[in-house]
């Protein structure tokens, strides 16, 4: 028979197709209905012990009596496949269309297959009886015992991104709205196969892998996982596919290099297969998460990149960021110390080590590094004197500034940037003054001196946060000395600030108590003893507070001192008439024992002394 073209013998017993009917299926079924023994009796000339579904579909198409002619347009497709997306001999089925029509349909041999879009369920590789995979080339025996019981193969329901996938295998993109694909560009069969085999064959990654393996998709448990992340990834618009990217690019990785290598690996592979039109908005978003994930210097040698990536990458070497930026090593090293401007180091592959920088954070404190000036100059601009500067600088009033260090500068610097953007804000709110008038300078030295803490230090705080309205004559920026107040403003904002004569501090508090510090702190803390903050949020007690906290509570010390009982022998008596401390299911207990007043009040035995426990006044 060699070198014979393929025919296919007419046998005694002749059937149409169905219109989506697997060629080698539909020659099983002729064997069946004439009991040939094996298919290949209906074949002669070259081909007959191969499975070549192209050579197949023409053989079938020049018989006229088949009903090929009539059949699907996607059947054609998938025959023309090579046979590498292809499962030639290994059968997958949807049970469902086996009970409506039982032949095989051409779409469940792509190899990459994995749902039933009619009855949007996946699709089965082995009998439910025998658990092995079909194959068409089985002896006619072995089918007819599997045959009956694929029919009854578990039902498992898809997800709807499953079935969306498995509908743009089948049929392409032009009937179903993927944000990540061009309607306009036709999709042949084979590129998407391709694209799905790409996508899935990422997602094996593990350990320290940076590119993937040779892959075999025989059969659908092996790789259902792989199949939901890839249909995320292509049927979830864009945040779909981003996610399919960090998954590849940072799961399983324990090291930073290789999760670079992946991503690099990825990148090149992708443009360099799929640089169709159709694949222009995928290959837009592969090149966005480049950009801002890969550490390492963009340029024009990289010539996957389009120009604009190149402008907006994320990481710079050190040294392009000093060119770039025109800043010299000093002043970029001083940056990354400082901890403003992030900076990832890493191994040249010699004895050097290679620095990026974080552009963002760069470019956010870039205005800073280029204008910083001195304490002097500073003082200047806001208006104050040594001593009212070093009150703000103590007390961490300035975002931007550079302490003194050998080989970068030998005094303190500022951001001028940060200095005059805060006066012209604080100018801007500036009202009108007001008849009742106090220049602020004066102010300072004969209204507020030793009546709080740091007065300068207060007083900025509280015209920084609106807290006090300052004031001028005219449009002209002022510096702080030269700013007016309103009189019954200022005092009423310095009332404010003024500890109570009547509050106490919790150290006082916990004198008036005669208990220890700890103790009392712990008391204010869980809500036992009350309080209230004063305007720099201190926690301050009050005569109420401490009288409530004796009417509703018993400190066993001191229940001890007034009664004739031992603190051992209260627990005692209380533990018998179930009487526990109010923290007796918590975990981290008090400094002493305390009992809930009302509570003590039902032993019969220390009702007496809780009733006479001291009431001193604080």
């Amino acid at each position: 028979m060699t070198g014979m073209p393929l025919t296919l013998i007419c046998p005694p017993i002749r059937t149409s197709s169905y219109p989506d009917e697997n060629p080698i299926g539909y020659l099983m079924r002729l064997a069946d209905k004439n009991t040939y023994p094996s298919y290949r009796w209906l074949l002669e000339g070259d081909g007959v012990e191969t499975v070549d579904y192209a050579k197949l579909y023409q053989t079938f198409l020049e018989a006229g009596w088949t009903g090929f002619q009539n059949a699907d347009l996607g059947l054609a497709q998938v025959c023309a496949l090579p046979n590498i997306h292809l499962n030639a001999t290994r059968l997958r089925y949807c049970p469902l269309c086996l009970q409506e029509a039982n032949y095989w349909r051409i779409g469940w041999q792509l190899k990459l297959s994995v749902a039933c879009v009619r009855h949007r369920i996946w699709l089965q590789d082995l009998c439910p009886q025998c658990h092995k995979p079909y194959s068409f080339v089985g002896t006619r025996k072995q089918a007819c015992q599997c045959l009956k019981y694929l029919t009854e193969a578990e039902i498992e329901p898809a997800v709807d991104s499953v079935i969306a996938l498995q509908f743009f295998l089948e049929n392409g993109v032009r009937q179903q709205n993927l944000e990540l694909f061009d309607t306009k560009q036709l999709l042949a069969l084979r590129r998407r196969s391709e694209l799905m085999g790409f996508l899935m064959s990422w997602l094996t990654l593990g350990g320290d892998a940076d590119k993937p393996g040779r892959q075999n998709f025989q059969q659908v448990a092996e790789f259902r996982l792989r199949a939901e992340r890839s249909a995320d990834a292509l049927c979830a618009g864009q945040d779909g596919f981003w996610r399919y990217l960090q998954t590849i690019h940072l799961a399983g990785a324990s090291l930073l290099d290789i999760q670079q290598k992946r991503l690099v690996n990825f990148y090149r592979q992708c443009f360099k297969e799929f640089p169709e039109p159709a694949f222009q908005r995928l290959r837009e978003i592969v090149e966005h998460y480049a950009t801002i994930n890969l550490i390492r210097d963009i340029t024009e040698k990289h010539t996957l990149f389009s120009p604009n990536a190149k402008k907006v990458q994320h990481w710079y070497s050190f040294s392009k960021a000093c060119h770039e930026y025109d800043l010299v090593h000093s002043e970029l090293n001083r940056a990354i110390v400082d901890k403003q401007v992030r900076a990832h180091y890493g191994p040249t592959g010699g004895k050097y080590t290679k620095c990026a920088i974080y552009r963002p954070d760069l470019e956010k404190i870039l205005p800073h590094l280029k204008e910083m000036i001195t304490a002097r100059d500073a003082m200047d601009i806001l208006g104050v004197t040594k001593a009212q500067f070093v009150q703000l600088q103590n007390n961490g009033c300035f975002k931007f500034e550079v302490a003194p260090r050998e080989g970068y500068c030998s005094t303190w610097k500022y951001s001028k940037r940060e200095l005059e953007t805060l006066m012209d804000t604080v100018n801007k709110s500036a009202a009108p003054p007001s008849e009742d008038g106090i220049l602020l300078a004066s102010t300072l030295q004969n209204r507020i001196q030793g009546t709080i803490e740091m007065p300068f230090l207060q007083l900025f705080k509280g015209i920084v946060s609106g807290q006090i309205i300052v004031r001028k004559p005219d449009g002209r920026p002022r510096t702080f000395r030269e700013f007016w107040l309103d009189k019954s403003e200022f005092y009423q904002w310095l009332k404010q600030l003024q500890p109570n004569c009547e509050a106490m501090t919790i150290t006082e508090a916990a004198t008036v108590l005669g208990i220890n510090e700890e103790f009392a702190y712990q008391l204010v803390n869980r809500g036992h003893l009350l309080h209230k903050l004063d305007s720099r949020n201190a926690k301050m007690i009050f005569p109420d507070h401490v009288r409530r906290f004796r009417q509703e509570f018993v400190i066993l010390s001191k229940l001890s001192d007034k009664s004739k009982y031992s603190s051992s022998q209260i627990i005692e008596l209380l533990e018998r008439d179930e009487i526990y401390p109010v923290d007796h299911n918590e975990p981290d207990k008090l400094r002493q024992r305390l009992y809930a007043r009302a509570d003590v009040l039902l032993s019969n035995k220390l009702y007496h002394y809780v009733q006479y426990l001291t009431e001193t006044k604080p």
